[in-house]
């Protein structure tokens, strides 16, 4: 383990209010981190190129929802176009009591998550390899989950047609989101009442070197209707605005 990885790690849970974490899932977070940094030379996980910035962007970022919102014991979580396991896989180490799905459908990417959940040993985490829209339209999945994450996936509009179908009635999403994040809550408006959800809260903070950051908390008041989502590509293409 690099004493450099393991020292930012340290620095960043400190500046995190989050709770006490413990040594293991420290040591956990690093490790993931670092396997993180390797999948870069094979496939595009994240911007980030840096150890650095794939622990100060990408991983603090996934965690600091956990200074306003619980992720209660048992959750069934969706991390929607999870790519390289951002934000889903640092939150189930952090709260390893949640059950989570990483959904993506780019199949290499997937094999990755599939290699990163066995390395770290995670329980009650799987990938699930293809589209939202198909899974939306799934008698398996659609309307069974408590939570959908998204991270750096697509606007609002369409992050809500393909989301809002999986989630039970009640259950919530919570969109990642940059400074474009406002333009985008106020061109969603249409999907979310077309889907049955309704905009909760919004939250602003900031990352380590100042970037701006927005997280929004979508809740599902009513069913979604069934011609929701529609087919593959379709809401990417033809937004609900």
């Amino acid at each position: 383990m690099s004493g450099r990885v393991q020292a930012h790690i340290e620095e960043m849970f400190t500046d995190l209010n989050i709770g006490t974490i413990d040594a293991i899932t420290k040591k956990q977070v690093a490790q993931f981190a670092m396997l993180l940094h390797e999948g870069l030379n094979k496939l595009r996980l994240t911007g980030e190129k840096s150890l650095e910035g794939i622990i100060w962007k990408q991983i603090y970022d996934s965690l600091k929802i956990l200074e306003v919102t619980a992720l209660e014991p048992g959750l069934k979580i969706v991390d929607l176009g999870s790519g390289g396991g951002l934000p889903g896989l640092p939150l189930k180490i952090c709260r390893p009591s949640i059950e989570l799905f990483l959904m993506d459908a780019n199949r290499k990417k997937a094999a990755f998550l599939s290699d990163v959940i066995n390395e770290l040993n995670l329980e009650k985490a799987c990938v699930l390899c293809g589209r939202a829209e198909e899974y939306g339209q799934g008698s398996g999945y659609r309307e069974q989950y408590d939570l959908v994450l998204s991270k750096a996936v697509a606007e609002m509009a369409v992050l809500v047609e393909l989301a809002l179908p999986l989630l039970r009635k009640g259950g919530r999403a919570l969109f990642y989101k940059g400074p474009k994040g406002k333009g985008e809550a106020r061109e969603a408006v249409k999907a979310l009442s077309a889907c049955g959800g309704v905009l909760e809260a919004e939250w602003t903070y900031e990352l380590k070197d100042g970037e701006q950051r927005l997280l929004y908390n979508i809740r599902k008041t009513r069913a979604t209707p069934l011609k929701y989502p529609r087919r593959a590509g379709v809401p990417a293409r033809r937004p609900l605005k």
